[in-house]
């Protein structure tokens, strides 16, 4: 089937004159569509109106004979074949036919550079033609397209021809890269889209051949990108050698990328290269574990998770080591990533941000051996992602060994199947939730003390040991919440919301005292009242001054040099100590961890967040600020300035206070003005007016 016209019956039209090697007559048009003679004549005009439109010639008629298509026609619509439409589409922007009042600014703009940095030229008329739009239309977005691509450090030039885009050619790949998802997304409302159809076997083979498997998405995206990759080749657009790094090839063999290439008759040491860097920034669920490069990773994500735990005061789940691996993993292509400078699109962020403030704010400081090791400090799309990893991984305090559990289960384990999890504990915080597993993880799980499996994939059920299961969608409609709840109940969980039945109790108590006008708009009232209060549990306060800033009990200034960290330590802690918020072993419990572990505690710009365990010492929730005016040694070359002195009670309770701290040492500015202080009176002033 040719997909070409928008008209009804148009594309059957078409494809049967181009499937037939002479003219067909009228009465065999009416009887291959099933249409009368008036129907087939109406087809007929609106798709040779759109045939020219595409500067297409249109189908023609030999009177008493029949209708046919001229040999361009035939040439132009062969791509355009069910067949072998699918690996042309992605690089026929011409082909297109997009309705732009359908598309947001953005998203025409970001189809507006794709198609002209795909095509060789594109004239006003055929952006006309793809977008079905007038001439004034077309001229807005060009000149809208003009700003927009100032930050990509690209340029669209106007010849005699058409538009062409200006910018480096690693620049123009990059732009595709980051962009190649939301334009996917984009034609999809219109199209079937596929790949070349190699691709995949030929993906499949990397993957034995390396170790690595990448994700469900990543692969997806791969197979697009390298269709239209192979497309910008065949025109000549090949790197040079000052555009990649050639003195350091891939840790392994470039024979894949070779093949790959070869086979498409591109012989070029540079696009080698590029390929195999290529493959490294997409997203894997198992790497080869073998490599110095994954050992690497796996200590930073041992370092962070390290770090994470260590300023929350939280605890890790029970299947924590699970949790390290899989981020080793994901940093495998996060560094790669970052290391090229490309940007990811987090669709989660804004949610993640606003909904676990703390999490993403305390995350972003775990990150801290990740910076060290980079050099730069990941994006917040980036610590968005992380902190999912880290709060999937926390473990609650009210859960109890004997209560039933619930898996997650996906098929690679990572990304929105983290934050469906983060939402599952956090709609239902009493809950055990253990995951997410891939499923080659699932398969080598024991099952005892399951309870209900929630799936975003399909899965097949253990004939031995059968257990409920539940599939729904990595973010939740409110139709699969509801059905989730239903089925907890209906298994014996203990759904602790406010439900109707919950609050009738409650009603029937104020209508002792009080008439009750509208019952089901109080009904709604108080269950979205206690909904609101039980999730503000996370919530960081809008001001710093909130309730919980009431936990800094002493600032002191520390004006005289001190021998060692150790000292520093202990000063700063002296207040706590001689006010019974501690003990003395709390003391030394970290100057011990400190020691054994190393500079575990040292957030960066010269700030050390002090802590042990509160069974470790602590009589009283409570923290203290300490300022030396001189540095001091910590080891390794870091050096402090400023000491956090916390004393946790339990996993939860300083968290909000600590986001906000966290979110001031971030700021450059505000440690600059911190470390210009002097005097006790110049600290208590500067702190106060935060805190």
């Amino acid at each position: 089937m040719i997909i070409f016209s928008q008209y009804k019956h148009g594309n059957e039209l078409l494809a049967a004159l181009h499937h037939a090697e002479t003219p067909v007559s009228i009465e065999n048009l009416m009887d291959k569509l099933q249409l009368s003679r008036r129907s087939i004549m109406y087809i007929l005009e609106n798709v040779n109106k759109e045939l020219i439109i595409k500067q297409i010639s249109p189908i023609e008629n030999i009177k008493g004979i029949g209708y046919f298509l001229p040999p361009k026609a035939k040439t132009y619509l062969q791509p355009l074949d069910a067949d072998i439409r699918q690996q042309a589409l992605l690089v026929l922007p011409k082909q297109w036919s997009l309705n732009i009042k359908a598309l947001t600014q953005k998203e025409s703009l970001i189809l507006f550079n794709y198609i002209i940095i795909t095509q060789e030229t594109t004239s006003i008329n055929e952006l006309m033609g793809i977008f079905h739009s007038s001439r004034n239309t077309v001229l807005k977005r060009l000149r809208s397209l003009v700003f927009y691509n100032r930050e990509n450090e690209l340029q669209i030039k106007t010849t005699p021809k058409g538009r062409i885009i200006l910018g480096a050619e690693l620049i123009q790949r990059k732009w595709v890269l980051e962009n190649l998802e939301m334009i996917l997304l984009l034609l999809k409302k219109s199209y079937q889209i596929s790949y070349e159809k190699y691709i995949f076997r030929e993906l499949r083979q990397y993957e034995q051949e390396s170790g690595n498997h990448f994700t469900d998405d990543a692969r997806r995206i791969l197979e697009y990108f390298l269709t239209w990759y192979a497309n910008r080749l065949s025109k000549g657009k090949i790197l040079k050698k000052m555009d990649v790094d050639i003195a350091h090839p891939a840790s392994r063999s470039l024979s894949w990328e070779k093949f790959f290439l070869q086979k498409r008759g591109f012989y070029h040491l540079t696009e080698y290269v590029y390929l195999s860097k290529i493959l490294r920034i997409y997203a894997c669920s198992k790497v080869n574990n073998k490599t110095l490069f994954y050992k690497k990773m796996h200590k930073i994500a041992e370092d962070m998770t390290d770090q994470f735990f260590l300023i929350s005061g939280l605890l890790p789940g029970i299947h924590h080591h699970m949790m390290v691996d899989s981020l080793a993993v994901h940093l495998v292509s996060v560094c790669h990533r970052i290391t090229a400078g490309l940007r990811y699109h987090n669709p989660l962020l804004e949610q993640i941000r606003v909904s676990y403030q703390n999490l993403f704010i305390i995350s972003r400081a775990a990150a801290q051996p990740l910076t060290d090791y980079l050099g730069k400090q990941p994006s917040d799309d980036e610590i968005a992602l992380l902190t999912t990893y880290f709060g999937s991984d926390i473990r609650t305090d009210q859960l109890k060994e004997d209560r039933k559990q619930i898996l997650v289960v996906c098929s690679s384990g990572i990304g929105t199947s983290q934050f469906l999890l983060m939402q599952l504990r956090e709609k239902y915080p009493h809950l055990l939730f253990s995951g997410p597993f891939r499923m080659s993880e699932y398969l080598r799980l024991s099952l005892h003390s399951i309870g209900l499996i929630i799936t975003t994939t399909f899965l097949e059920q253990n004939t031995s040991k059968p257990i409920p299961v539940l599939q729904i969608s990595a973010l939740p409609t409110k139709y699969e919440w509801s059905l989730l709840n239903k089925k907890l109940l209906s298994l014996g969980f203990a759904v602790s919301e406010y439900k109707r039945e919950s609050i009738q109790p409650l009603m029937d108590l104020i209508a002792n005292y009080a008439k009750i006008e509208d019952a089901t708009g109080l009904c709604n009232g108080l269950q979205e009242y206690f909904q609101k209060n039980r999730q503000e549990h996370w919530k960081i306060p809008a001001s710093s001054k909130d309730e919980p800033s009431s936990l800094l009990k002493y600032i002191t200034f520390i004006p005289f040099n001190l021998p060692n960290w150790k000292e520093a330590v202990r000063t700063a802690f002296r207040p706590l100590l001689r006010h019974n918020f501690i003990r003395e072993h709390y003391v030394d419990r970290i100057i011990e961890l400190t020691e054994k572990n190393g500079n575990y505690m040292l957030l960066g710009k010269g700030v050390l967040l002090a802590h042990a365990k509160p069974e470790d010492g602590v009589l009283s929730l409570s923290v203290s600020i300490a300022l030396c005016k001189n540095p001091v040694s910590l080891s390794r070359g870091k050096h402090i300035k400023c000491i956090i002195c916390l004393a946790p009670i339990d996993q939860t309770r300083h968290l909000d206070f600590l986001a906000v701290l966290l979110q001031y040492i971030n700021d450059d500015n505000w440690c600059d003005r911190l470390y210009q202080i002097k005097t006790q009176a110049e600290l208590e002033s500067f702190l106060l007016d935060y805190f």
